[in-house]
């Protein structure tokens, strides 16, 4: 039974082996350390195995760390092979995402500790975000109490509509404000005091002392230049795309499997080349998002002032915000010349207090956010 075994094994082994993206003379090494190796042992050979594994998928990893004790071994930090096993988990659930890279301090390379340190960033990073995702939203947004006080505010009672009872939307609104803070203009985080001020939540709901409300109390207007400063370029524009999709039409994460519409728009529009901004990878930080979906999930106050600023910059056009025409986007197509580059005075403020949302909790640790 057990030769019967090891042979199987073996030949799985040897299958899998022809599969991986190995170089021939890898292959050819493989084989030949598990030809020299004893039947028996054939799932501890330390020569082959991690070799193989830092070619395999982590659907497939995730099955061998439960083949043997030898295996989850491997698979266990700090072993480049644990290593590999945790940035494939995240980056097989979060395609669309950017995660950490394993930086070191050292010329020669990255050191034990720190190899370990990051193989564990990986893995706490993977459970947290699915954990925030698929467990802390929908009990929070269930909380019956929250969603009857939205009834009651101006601009927060449309998400009583049936398509957001899942409560989804928020992952797409969470991405809308890392992009619009780190693509979008500095004005919003310069202007009316915006550098000196701290974020609050209050500032949303209703007219304040604060970084644009006091900006728009001369209804009079402000100078051109001013109003220049605060139209978003094309990829900036992507954060209003995101908000207008999910509120006006209804769009968010379930139109595909667990993709946010950002991943969407990429896919669909891919001549927007939005992935060749340099502050891309910043915006698309899975742990800053984490960090920032688990804030709005935690602070009620702060999730029902996103809802009011998310409806005060839409009711009023996104195309407003737009720093000129651009044909890639949607909520573009078809509209006049005239209705581009003129902000409502009303939409200023909403968009300084998502800005300086996403100021704000970039600036609180992960375990401020994540410590669950």
């Amino acid at each position: 039974m057990n030769e019967k075994h090891d042979s199987d094994c073996r030949s799985k082994y040897t299958q899998k082996l022809s599969h991986t993206s190995l170089t021939q003379d890898e292959k050819t090494e493989a084989t030949y350390h598990m030809g020299e190796t004893n039947d028996k042992d054939i799932h501890s050979c330390s020569c082959v195995i991690p070799i193989i594994f830092q070619y395999l998928p982590a659907k497939d990893l995730l099955c061998a760390q439960r083949t043997c004790k030898e295996w989850q071994t491997e698979l266990t930090p700090p072993s480049p092979a644990a290593t590999w096993l945790y940035q494939s988990i995240v980056a097989s659930r979060w395609p669309w995402a950017k995660v950490p890279c394993l930086t070191s301090n050292d010329d020669n390379g990255a050191t034990y500790a720190e190899a370990i340190n990051y193989a564990e960033r990986m893995k706490e990073l993977y459970i947290k975000s699915q954990y925030v995702q698929e467990s802390l939203l929908p009990t929070v947004w269930s909380d019956n109490d929250f969603r009857q006080s939205c009834k009651y505010g101006k601009y927060s009672r449309w998400v009583l509509a049936k398509q957001f009872d899942d409560g989804a939307f928020l992952i797409d609104l969470a991405w809308a404000v890392r992009i619009l803070y780190c693509l979008g203009p500095q004005a919003y985080l310069t202007l009316d005091g915006a550098d000196t001020s701290a974020y609050d939540p209050a500032f949303s709901t209703c007219a304040s002392d604060s970084p644009g409300w006091r900006l728009i109390s001369n209804r009079n207007g402000y100078s051109a230049m001013v109003q220049q400063q605060l139209l978003l370029g094309k990829d900036s524009y992507a954060s209003l795309e995101i908000l207008d999709q999910v509120m006006t039409q209804g769009k968010h994460v379930h139109n595909g499997p667990r993709k946010p519409l950002i991943a969407h728009i990429l896919e669909q529009q891919p001549e927007i080349q939005l992935t060749k901004n340099k502050n891309l990878s910043r915006a698309m930080d899975l742990e800053e998002h984490t960090k920032l979906l688990s804030f709005l999930l935690r602070h009620p106050e702060s999730r029902m002032g996103l809802l009011w600023d998310v409806d005060g910059v839409v009711c009023r056009g996104v195309t407003s915000l737009a720093k000129e025409w651009y044909g890639c986007w949607d909520t573009l197509t078809g509209v006049d010349a005239y209705s581009i580059g003129e902000p409502h005075f009303r939409q200023v403020p909403h968009m300084f207090n998502m800005t300086k949302l996403g100021q704000h909790v970039e600036a609180l640790s992960w375990d401020e956010c994540c410590g669950f």
